[in-house]
């Protein structure tokens, strides 16, 4: 049947109606007038990323070695700046550092006695991966980041993974580790090797060799590359084994920025460089060891000590109302070889970001608040051009950053993972269900709850424990916006079985054919990351919400008390967890009556509050830190998160160290301090100052 013009014409305009009428899904942030336009913006932006250019951005990235300071890292900072610029930021600098940045020189692992036998301390190529295929001399040797240099003989001990208990075992069988070498293993679950070296160096010994057990990360696993995710018998895990859970950044200027010019304290005086000499091995070589009677093995790592310089990259979209307040979003660029997953696959992911966005703006779309984009370098050696940025802007970032979303490697599998402050649950889960997932078109944030429920056991309808950890450790670029400057700080991924952490088979190929064919991940990474960004930057009152941060305190406060009348005895205690149990539901009530006169000024539209709401909103997680620091690591200075020595999350940190020690006066003197830093955030919550 044919329609004549008019009652098409009509037909048409009916379409428009409905359209015009459809309710908007109102983000977390928004109000129903700004909430159509947001929608407008985040649709143009989803239809923006692509899985081609990620992976042409990837191959860049991934093609050639770019340990920190070296001439490929610094082609790799020319191009992003590049980049950065061709795609239209704004502001595009370098911010060059220098840093204690050693290399090595000599590493070598031989057995002298039953039998002599060096160590090859090589990955055997593999033929389909051309990447693989390098010299071993261009490669450069594999090592431990600033270990101590040394030459050590001695009887080899095998100390299991390297924990404390593990040398308690050995003690209690009479084996001392006392100027010995100790064998151990990689962990599964992941332990930081600093800690290992730590723990060796307080027990005594002399030096400490770290090996990959094809049970938690080869064979043992599953298949081994090229067949499947798992790391063949060869492939060596390199990485820093800097005590950066006492102070990261560069170990010469602890807390303050190393500008060409900076005082340095000398090596000594260092608190976060080992004392150990230290070195990787592959199970390759570690089973020879394994299998030897009584070995002795001589030791030699030598190091240059060197400062070298290292190059942060950063570019903004300066927002319409207000430029000064800054959504952040980073990446590190250095990787210990290529570094497919850790970190090129995040690399590409920025870019990609980059170029979305940027596109926008050459559009005409500017957000309210600027978005300030990052790379970083350094992160492998010990989190160092973040950190010393950070340092470096100290005072701007504490007065104007808005938070800060960190990716380090975008995909190695399909599951997503979310590690965040409670503030930012609601805004992590409603953008994760703006976003499907590539090969079922659910909702990640459906898949993901799926998953950590399977994982985890039954969790309440709409809980967002479900989607969020909200336990974060250390190991990323997050740590000094968090533990230091008290940011609000999240970490995006897609996991899946990654067995070749920081190994020569950590390839372009490896993520192409086994991580994420097809780079879909990593487009659903930018999308998300994108979605998070657009709503920081551009909602009429910042997406935090510190109820739910409040509720999830208050667990925490649960936890360390059964800890501590396990450890301690109930009664010396009591009245300092009363007390932190008062503060935490005084943050709770605040923050539900801000939560509620927030919401009214959002149905009003009333421009002045929510202004007045977002300035307050800027400051509270900076009340959560106290400047003395946690005790005996006072730059880690945020009084709910912490890094334990093995990078694991550590809650309540100052209470939890004084329960673990046993010491009921230090466990009331830092229930205290938290109270206070409580009580501190839930008056900017009552009072809502200006700025």
């Amino acid at each position: 049947m044919r329609i004549g013009v008019p009652a098409a014409l009509a037909i048409a305009a009916l379409v428009l109606i409905a359209a015009w009428h459809r309710p908007v899904r109102v983000p977390f942030g928004f109000s129903r007038l700004t909430a159509a336009t947001e929608a407008s913006v985040e649709r143009r932006f989803l239809a923006l990323p692509s899985s081609d250019r990620i992976r042409d951005e990837h191959r860049v990235f991934a093609g050639q070695p770019h340990m920190a300071g070296t001439a490929r890292d610094r082609e790799l900072m020319e191009y992003t700046r590049d980049r950065f610029a061709a795609f239209g930021l704004e502001d595009v600098e370098v911010t060059t550092h220098e840093v204690l940045l050693p290399w090595p020189e000599e590493v070598s692992v031989e057995m002298t006695s039953p039998v002599r036998w060096r160590a090859s301390l090589r990955e055997d190529p593999v033929p389909e991966d051309p990447d693989t295929h390098v010299d071993p001399q261009a490669l450069g040797l594999p090592y431990h980041a600033y270990s101590a240099s040394g030459d050590v003989t001695a009887p080899l001990v095998v100390a299991g993974s390297g924990n404390p208990e593990d040398y308690e075992a050995l003690a209690k069988r009479g084996v001392d580790i006392r100027g010995k070498i100790a064998l151990v293993k990689y962990s599964v679950p992941y332990s930081y090797r600093g800690f290992k070296a730590l723990t060796a160096e307080r027990r005594g010994a002399a030096g400490i060799l770290i090996y990959s057990d094809p049970a938690d990360d080869g064979a043992g696993k599953g298949a081994v590359y090229p067949k499947g995710p798992w790391g063949p018998e060869s492939h060596i895990q390199r990485g820093g084994i800097v005590y950066d859970f006492m102070v990261p950044g560069d170990p010469l200027t602890p807390g303050w920025p190393s500008l060409p010019g900076a005082r340095r304290i000398g090596r000594d005086e260092a608190v976060s460089l080992p004392r150990i000499v230290s070195a990787p091995l592959s199970y390759k070589d570690a089973k020879i060891l394994l299998a030897a009677d009584s070995p002795v093995v001589r030791m030699v790592v030598r190091s240059d000590d060197r400062i070298r310089p290292i190059w942060t990259v950063t570019g903004m979209i300066r927002g319409s109302e207000r430029p000064d307040q800054m959504v952040i979003v980073g990446n590190h660029r250095d990787a210990w070889i290529y570094g497919g997953v850790d970190p090129s696959s995040g690399s590409a992911a920025l870019m990609e970001l980059a170029r979305t966005l940027g596109e926008l703006r050459r559009e005409g779309w500017r957000p309210k608040r600027s978005i300030l984009f990052a790379s970083w370098d350094a992160e492998e050696f010990t989190l160092t051009s973040s950190t010393e940025w950070g340092e470096q802007h100290a005072e701007r970032l504490r007065r104007d950053a808005v938070a800060y979303i960190n990716v380090d490697s975008a995909a190695s599998g399909p599951m997503f993972t979310a590690a965040a402050v409670p503030a930012l649950n609601r805004l992590i889960e409603e953008a994760a269900g703006e976003v499907r997932d590539p090969v079922t078109r659910i909702p990640i944030s459906a898949v993901s709850r799926e998953r950590r429920t399977r994982d985890r056991g039954a969790l309440p309808t709409g809980s967002s424990e479900s989607l969020v950890d909200n336990r974060l450790g250390s190991g990323s670029d997050y740590t000094v916006f968090l533990n230091h400057l008290g940011i609000p700080v999240a970490d995006l991924t897609f996991d899946g079985p990654y067995g070749v952490y920081h190994s020569l088979y950590d390839t372009h190929r490896w993520v192409a054919t086994i991580g994420d064919p097809g780079f879909r991940y990593h487009k659903v990474l930018v999308q998300l990351w994108g979605i998070i960004s657009l709503r920081l930057a551009n909602a009429d009152v910042l997406p935090l919400d510190y109820e739910p941060y409040a509720m999830r305190i208050l667990t925490f406060i649960d936890e360390v008390e059964r800890q501590s009348s396990t450890s301690v005895g109930v009664a010396p205690t009591v009245p300092a967890f009363a007390d932190l149990r008062r503060a935490g539901n005084e943050l709770r009530l605040a923050a539900a009556g801000f939560n509620a006169e927030r919401d009214g000024a959002l149905a009003r539209g009333d421009r002045a509050a929510l202004d007045r709401f977002t300035s307050a909103l800027v400051l509270v997680e900076r009340q959560l830190l106290d400047p003395a620091g946690i005790p005996d690591r006072p730059w880690y200075r945020h009084q709910i998160y912490a890094p334990r020595y093995t990078y694991a999350p550590e809650v309540l940190p100052g209470v939890t160290e004084a329960v673990d020690a046993r010491d009921a006066p230090a466990i009331t003197a830092q229930a205290l301090r938290v109270s206070a830093a409580l009580r501190r955030a839930a008056a900017v919550l009552r009072e809502r100052p200006p700025r």
